[in-house]
């Protein structure tokens, strides 16, 4: 009886040992190999942030309204020093910059139902990537995934984490004449 007891504990605990994979786990391991032959170990994950639409498309105007700022700047100037290619360089720069504030808008205007939902949240993990002869180690690596699990931007340090934000935003790549491979 005793036996059959530690066999019948030795299954509960073999089954309460397995884990279902975590689909996070799994969409950071296709993303890091790339459609590579190879292993992800994950060691740590923590979610650091969460980013509404609303936050991101304030963040995507800032950047653009500098944008412009420099580029009247520069263009500005090169008038005044009478280099008219330059400044022409200047004031395509500027009228593009133009034409993605109001693609923004146009973007901005289309989600307003959706401005305060979720766009992305912002991870910090650790792990490591096993691919043939590489093996590559991720300490303290931080990356940006949507609700959908879609990851679009990776990073060694926070502060350049935001860089590609814009990549959550529905239609904002096509809107700037990129595709999602980019």
């Amino acid at each position: 009886m005793k036996n059959i007891a530690k066999v019948l504990l030795l299954c509960v605990l073999a089954c309460g040992c397995t884990k279902d994979p975590d689909p996070l786990e799994e969409a950071l391991g296709a993303y890091i190999l790339q459609g590579r032959e190879g292993t992800f170990r994950l060691y740590k994950l923590e979610k650091i942030d969460s980013v509404t639409f609303r936050t991101e498309f304030e963040h995507r105007q800032n950047v653009f309204d500098l944008k412009l700022r420099e580029e009247t700047r520069l263009y500005e100037e090169y008038s005044l020093q009478r280099k008219p290619k330059n400044a022409a360089r200047h004031w395509d720069a500027i009228q593009r910059n133009h034409e993605v504030m109001r693609g923004l808008d146009s973007l901005r205007a289309g989600m307003e139902a959706r401005m305060d939902e979720i766009a992305y949240y912002d991870y910090v993990f650790s792990g490591r990537a096993e691919t043939g002869d590489t093996a590559t180690e991720f300490r303290d690596t931080y990356f940006s995934s949507t609700p959908a699990l879609e990851i679009f931007t990776m990073s060694a340090e926070r502060k350049d984490l935001h860089k590609a934000g814009g990549r959550a935003i529905p239609g904002y790549l096509q809107m700037l004449g990129e595709t999602p491979e980019e």
